[in-house]
């Protein structure tokens, strides 16, 4: 009797083996798919396809066993997804369209503390992205932007801006293509300013001038296409863009 359960489970395994990982004649995959960890019977992710393409609910595993992910296919190529950290809770949540990050995309670090927002455009991110400081103080629920800059296609382009711990502004500036461009300003803690410098294209361009804590101005420095200039060759450089009527910050 022993012997035929057995052999009766071992076919009922088998069986239902051959429901999952099926593909069709053309190669697509259908139905039930699951894939384990290689050398562990421990799965990496279970889901449904139709025609090549998942739908419905489909579950990641970390090695461990524990969530790794969660992804909703829905209609018109729209996907919601959730992601876990090993140690639980929600790591981030977003949303997914043909496949690709798309929106709005939240994260939380592993107690569940906000720690970013990101919009994304065709997988690259495209719009705002606002860094927070994480609380230290228990059932604190604030949300303190760190930094708040905007991307366009993966690139850094647009305003910029960075804020202390107690929310005054730390630096100001703009990016274009990726790259620094225009006037950055830096802030002491209390409010006033620390620097001025001038940027083009990613490089020092144009007057830079410090400040002192009281507001007054320290020292300044003169920049041409990264280059510092002085004594001499910056007389000779000032007097000429004067002759041609150049403003020396453009």
């Amino acid at each position: 009797m022993k012997r035929y359960l057995t052999i009766l489970i071992c076919f009922l395994s088998v069986a239902a083996f051959a429901q999952v990982n099926k593909t069709d004649p053309q190669g697509r995959k259908q139905g039930k798919w699951e894939k384990v960890y290689p050398g562990t019977r421990v799965y990496m992710y279970r889901g449904e396809f139709k025609n090549d393409k998942p739908v419905g609910t489909f579950v990641y595993f970390y090695k461990s066993g524990k969530s790794k992910a969660v992804i909703e296919h829905g209609a018109n190529g729209r996907s919601e997804g959730y992601f876990y950290h090993e140690t639980g809770g929600v790591m981030s949540y977003g949303i997914y369209k043909d496949f690709k990050k798309d929106s709005i995309w939240v994260n939380w670090d592993k107690i569940g503390r906000l720690s970013s927002k990101e919009s994304y455009k065709n997988d690259s991110l495209h719009g705002i992205k606002v860094v927070y400081y994480l609380p230290t103080e228990q059932g604190d629920k604030s949300q303190r932007p760190m930094s708040v800059e905007y991307y366009e296609n993966g690139k850094l382009h647009g305003d910029f801006k960075e804020y202390f711990e107690n929310g005054k502004t730390k630096t100001t500036g703009s990016y274009k293509n990726g790259k620094k461009h225009g006037v950055w300003e830096s802030y002491h803690v209390d409010g006033g300013k620390m620097s001025l410098e001038r940027y083009k294209d990613g490089i020092r361009h144009g007057w830079c001038i410090a400040y002192t804590k009281s507001g007054k101005e320290e020292g300044r420095k003169y920049y041409y296409y990264g280059r510092w200039l002085q004594g001499k060759e910056l007389k000779k450089k000032m007097s000429e863009m004067k002759r041609l009527g150049i403003n020396p910050n453009e």
